[in-house]
């Protein structure tokens, strides 16, 4: 996958291909997205096309509210490794920025995509709005954009029924984000068609856990969406930086998402014991290495315990229920 990432007044990248691509901002890509996006695929290889991908960064979302940035289901390096799985060809990353946000939508379409990206098919969902004041839709400017040669194809996303509701509505980023933070993990996984992950690279924390017989993988959520926090059964995969794609097996874990109240933390994070790391056979320091942290279930609330030796005591009892769980 050859990824282009540009901003208005970068020099026009070389594309030599025609491209057919879907744009969005893909925060999740979850089935609706994915349906999208075999769509435009499905549609490149029927014209003889490359199949690309034109979305932006920063999410406009983080763009108009910086400070409320805790929003994202998966991050940029996540991200492309999805769309890669789905053979995307060409990922071609905007940068959100003052000058985009102030385009119009004819300048958007002929001096942007068009110009820039030799895009000649555009694929979005139905409800996709871009341009100065989301003021473009596909529909109003279909016409237009023929006139230079770019088809726009609205597509409507993947439906669902909510559970103890009749009426179906469209798989959206923002509904499974709700689901998420009720904590519904079930509900949010069927909607994303895959376990959601949090992603990073461990850091090194105080090695409390490792005191009391527990050491952990830290992640910081940063941009990531917080879910109720408590403790989770997990599962977490080591990601081999020279192949991104490729992983080792799922290892059992547990999880905690929480400030660690016990020990006078102060920032939500996620730290994850693996269940008998001493067994498997990979190298055990996984400091600045990239992880997927897989929550599974939810085993109780954070909570402040007196001391350590109170919270070790609940922590083994954590853990033998996710033995349980994970049939060890």
């Amino acid at each position: 996958m050859k990824i282009i990432k540009w901003k208005i007044g970068d020099n026009k990248p070389i594309v030599e291909d025609q491209l057919a691509v879907a744009i969005g901002n893909f925060d999740g890509i979850h089935q609706g997205h994915v349906k999208l996006l075999n769509e435009c695929k499905f549609r490149a290889q029927e014209s003889n096309l490359s199949f690309g991908v034109v979305t932006f960064d920063p999410h406009p979302r983080d763009f108009f509210n910086p400070k409320n940035p805790t929003f994202k289901l998966l991050d940029s390096e996540e991200k492309e490794i999805l769309l890669s799985n789905l053979d995307v060809k060409f990922l071609i990353i905007i940068e959100f920025n003052e000058q985009l946000k102030n385009c119009n939508p004819e300048y958007f379409l002929s001096q942007i995509l068009k110009e820039n990206f030799n895009i000649v098919k555009m694929f979005a969902g139905s409800n996709f709005k871009f341009g100065k004041n989301r003021e473009g839709s596909i529909e109003s400017t279909k016409s237009f954009a023929n006139t230079l040669g770019l088809h726009l194809v609205s597509i409507d996303l993947k439906k669902t029924k909510p559970i103890n509701e009749k009426v179906s509505e469209t798989i959206s980023s923002q509904k499974i984000r709700m689901l998420i933070q009720n904590g519904q993990l079930n509900q949010a996984n069927n909607l994303l068609g895959r376990n959601w992950c949090i992603t990073g690279k461990v850091e090194r924390g105080k090695q409390q856990g490792r005191e009391i017989g527990f050491p952990t993988a830290n992640l910081s959520l940063k941009n990531f969406l917080k879910p109720p926090l408590g403790v989770y059964v997990s599962r977490l995969k080591i990601i081999n930086s020279k192949n991104p794609g490729i992983c080792n097996d799922w290892l059992p874990s547990i999880s905690n998402i929480g400030t660690r109240p016990t020990v006078s933390g102060d920032k939500v994070n996620l730290e994850t014991h693996i269940i008998d790391f001493k067994e498997n056979n990979f190298d055990k320091n996984l400091y600045g290495k990239r992880i997927n942290v897989e929550l599974i279930e939810f085993l109780r609330p954070e909570k402040k315990f007196n001391s350590l030796s109170e919270l070790q005591k609940q922590i083994e009892v954590d853990t033998k229920r996710a033995y349980v769980f994970h049939e060890l």
